[in-house]
């Protein structure tokens, strides 16, 4: 089985203009729109002191 169909998958509705803001920041960044999200999401959990597994 592959990687890709193990990982959680997870839909989301994003305001008006996240879209668009996020993929101008992940082509600055140099990533996926996901990727992004994932960055955001780390960045924001660690702030509020949460520890996330390694993947």
């Amino acid at each position: 089985m592959q990687k890709r169909q193990l990982e959680d998958k997870f839909m989301m509705r994003l305001p008006d203009g996240w879209r668009d803001a996020i993929k101008m920041e992940a082509k600055r960044s140099h990533r996926s729109m996901n990727a992004e999200i994932l960055a955001a999401i780390e960045v924001a959990m660690r702030i509020k002191g949460v520890q996330l597994e390694a993947s």
